[in-house]
């Protein structure tokens, strides 16, 4: 096991009555001890994020809630025994699976089942055929730069081995050109097919949602080359949210569409696919005609999913997918790959390479002190990380101009002055778009909501600095707050997620004001705003997909073993990675070391089911 594994202690009365509602009266009293304690562990593990509990991550240990030093759980063996024993007692045994060491509530088992059948599926390759082919090679140099190529290009090679697999992933961190790759791809497959395809565009959040088609149409406007004309026009200029897309009733987990009633497209590419839950994947999947292809794009070093599972995690699996800029492919990809890219260098072969995951390796603005820092954060090296940040004494006044730094931190009421500092353009704006623009350059971030440097607490000491310079009030709202929709709003077009600006309009009366996807802004009037938070300062979960040019991270050494266990590297990288140009750390040296060197571990059979390995801790 790599690091610590952050598990967080304490139940809570469902767990205490899911073990009850298990009670098998034939064991004795110890056993019975036991197996509600097992029982106790599997609801918390679920409740935590895992799909299952391995027996052999508590056989001779104490649970975390547990007072008594003495009481252990008995070694993995007695434990897999006694599961066996209570499961073939137990009237209602249908309801657990035990399978491989690994506890199961049902659900949790047939999803995990679900998606493993689908991608065993679509995991077959399907080489194009010579027409196809050509097809493809003809639009290829209006695509992507032919001439010859000394360094590799994975954008090229992702796209050229994504074209003969139904189920792929592409993966890759902030700046390595995720939404330049899958528009390519929508236009290669148009290419290549005979007929128009229909293709779906989704993604896990409405904010996310919007991302993406945003980020595909400013791609095509920059592609004007005239062979592209007409499979431009087949690229979908609309993005859902999963929800959206499957139809999920609002009160409930019923979808409307699902294995009897398939969507009707022939490609689904989905975006940001580390936020995926198995629940979700599992659906998605079920619904997905048998004729289509998947492709899910994402970072799987980001943070996974609030619900339980990390899928994209467990469907990458290879660590030399993720950080090898030279690593090779499954020996099935190559000579694809090679027949529409002979330009570019041959790629080596490996026999443990997943053939359906293509990473990209090379950042295309990401570098530097940032990406030095976040690549040893992925590592877990912790000294290293540290030594790569610029170290000041106290927390400056003033943002450094270092692109990372760290600098101790202290009561909140000592970081007035950055404050200050970080939101005087909003100060100086002269208009809405002056002001959403100040406000999303600089973004305060922590990994918490509560506490005293929880999200809560840095909003109030921001709102501090801006609502005392704004003479213009109406309720809570005043010129310059940045507000957060908490809820999406698909009438009015605002997701979850949105960041808008109070601001007012040419008669002087405030109204809250959203980016269009199509360039500029639009107001709505107070009265219709919908659900929002004051948004200066965010969750690092919440910046998830976002980007600004200065993010300052505030990371608080806490006293709740709950708050603590947030803090582990995935964490820590996802803050990382939201800032383009500059990042100032507030941390004392323990709290980040311990942050890079926990993990946020997530069991599940998922990976041994697929990739046919041994279940091990993450």
């Amino acid at each position: 096991m790599n690091g610590n594994l952050s598990l967080r202690p304490g139940t809570e009365a469902i767990d205490g009555y899911f073990a009850n509602a298990f009670r098998v009266d034939s064991l004795s009293e110890n056993e019975a001890t036991i197996w509600k304690q097992v029982l106790m562990s599997l609801s918390l593990f679920v409740r935590q994020g895992h799909t299952c509990l391995d027996l052999a991550m508590i056989a001779n240990r104490r649970p975390v809630w547990e007072d008594n030093d003495d009481w252990r759980f008995p070694d993995v063996s007695a434990l897999t025994e006694l599961t066996e024993k209570a499961l073939g007692d137990m009237r209602t045994s249908e309801a657990l699976v035990f399978e491989q060491g690994l506890l199961y509530m049902q659900r949790y088992y047939t999803f995990e089942q679900d998606v493993v059948s689908a991608v065993r599926a679509r995991s077959h390759a399907q080489p194009l055929s010579e027409q196809a082919l050509a097809r493809c090679q003809s639009v290829w140099p209006a695509l992507f730069d032919c001439t010859p190529h000394t360094v590799q290009d994975w954008q090229q090679v992702a796209v050229a081995g994504s074209l003969s697999q139904p189920f792929c992933i592409i993966n890759g961190g902030p700046g390595t050109g995720k939404t330049y790759t899958v528009t390519r791809l929508m236009l290669a497959l148009q290419a290549m097919s005979e007929t128009p395809l229909t293709i779906q565009l989704a993604a896990p959040t409405g904010k996310a949602a919007q991302r993406l088609k945003e980020s595909v149409a400013n791609t095509l406007a920059g592609m004007e080359d005239t062979r592209l004309g007409q499979l431009k026009t087949h690229v979908p200029d609309e993005a859902a949210t999963l929800h959206r897309l499957l139809g999920v009733n609002q009160y409930g987990v019923q979808t409307r569409y699902h294995e009897e009633n398939t969507l009707a497209l022939d490609v689904l590419i989905v975006d940001e696919a580390s936020m995926i839950d198995l629940a979700m994947m599992a659906r998605l999947l079920r619904a997905l005609p048998e004729h289509a292809r998947l492709y899910l794009v994402g970072d799987a070093d980001q943070l996974p999913a609030v619900e339980s599972g990390n899928v994209l995690d467990a469907l990458i699996h290879a660590a030399s997918q993720t950080h090898n800029d030279t690593a090779g492919v499954h020996p099935d990809s190559r000579a694809g790959i090679a027949r529409l890219c002979p330009h570019l260098p041959l790629l080596a072969t490996d026999p443990k390479a997943v053939k359906w995951v293509h990473s990209l390796h090379v950042s295309q603005r990401f570098g530097g002190k940032l990406a030095a820092t976040a690549r040893a954060v992925q590592a877990g090296e912790a000294d290293d990380a540290w030594q790569q940040m610029a170290q000041l004494d106290t927390p400056p006044e003033v943002f450094p101009e270092q692109a990372v730094s760290v600098a101790p931190l202290t009561a909140l009421t000592t970081l007035t002055a950055l404050a200050r500092d970080s939101l005087s353009p909003v100060f100086s704006a002269q208009s809405p778009q002056q002001a959403l623009a100040a406000i999303n350059h600089c973004r305060w971030l922590t990994p918490v909501r509560r506490g005293p440097y929880g999200v809560g607490q840095l909003n109030a000491l921001l709102e501090s600095v801006v609502s005392n310079r704004a003479s213009h009030r109406v309720g809570p709202h005043y010129q310059g707050r940045a507000v957060m929709v908490t809820r999406n709003h698909y009438a009015q077009n605002l997701f979850n997620g949105d960041v808008g600006v109070i601001w007012p309009d040419g008669r002087g009366q405030l109204k809250a004001w959203f980016e269009r996807a199509e360039g500029g802004l639009r107001a709505f009037n107070l009265s219709r705003l919908p659900d929002v938070d004051t948004a200066f300062a965010m969750t690092i979960h919440k910046s998830q997909g976002s980007e600004f040019a200065r993010v300052i991270m505030v990371l608080a050494t806490t006293d709740s073993e709950q708050a603590a266990a947030l803090y582990h590297r995935g964490l820590l990288y996802t803050g990382l990675t939201r800032a383009k140009e500059q990042c100032l750390i507030l941390a004392h040296q323990a709290a980040f070391v311990k942050m890079v060197t926990s993990q946020d571990a997530r069991f599940s059979g998922l990976r041994q089911r697929i990739h046919g390995s041994e279940v091990s801790a993450p």
